[in-house]
């Protein structure tokens, strides 16, 4: 999985562009998709601005994958390379994205980690950590490992019932393992 490869795949079937801040309009429709995001499992994010960059786009998508992204900042991509955002954080269901699946020795260099209490990996040079937590996995990319861990410890849920910087809830029974059913 490439970071950011959830708006450069924006026209792909089964993903849904919610808003971006720059109007009213959108923005409205940000706080309409948040809301109605919260009568789901939690849903983890970085409230409306972090790192000094503000929340532009939620991007629900909606087929096997059935994951929520929040995406800080944009880019400008060049030529036909695209582009990644500052800064992205993706809500997947525990059974659809889980640790098990690095256990082999095709999967992605990992380290395995405690942060805010949870198990959870750094990947991709420090620029991607995923958190197994509740029924979710919290996945945060970011352009370097110090933004990294200074946007995990500013994740809270979008109920409130988990602020920034406290432990978050427990991973589900069989969601690090890749037993969970969803």
């Amino acid at each position: 999985m490439q970071r950011g490869s959830g708006l450069c795949a924006s026209a792909f079937a089964g993903l849904v562009l919610v808003g971006a801040t720059g109007s009213a309009a959108p923005a409205r429709a940000i706080s309409f998709e948040l809301r109605s995001l919260r009568a789901q499992d939690p849903i983890f994010f970085a409230g409306d601005r972090t790192e000094g960059i503000p929340l532009e786009t939620v991007l629900r998508r909606s087929d096997s994958a059935e994951y929520v992204s929040f995406v800080y900042g944009d880019c400008v991509p060049e030529s036909d390379a695209g582009c990644a955002p500052p800064i992205e954080i993706q809500v997947w269901p525990s059974c659809r994205r889980h640790l098990a699946l690095y256990d082999s020795s095709y999967g992605p260099e990992l380290d395995r980690v405690t942060v805010r209490g949870v198990p959870a990996a750094v990947l991709d040079g420090g620029t991607r950590l995923e958190l197994q937590t509740g029924r979710s996995t919290i996945v945060v990319f970011a352009d370097s490992p110090q933004r990294l861990s200074r946007i995990a410890k500013n994740l809270r849920s979008l109920d409130a019932r988990t602020a920034p910087g406290v432990s978050l809830p427990l991973p589900a029974p069989g969601a690090v393992d890749g037993q969970l059913v969803c």
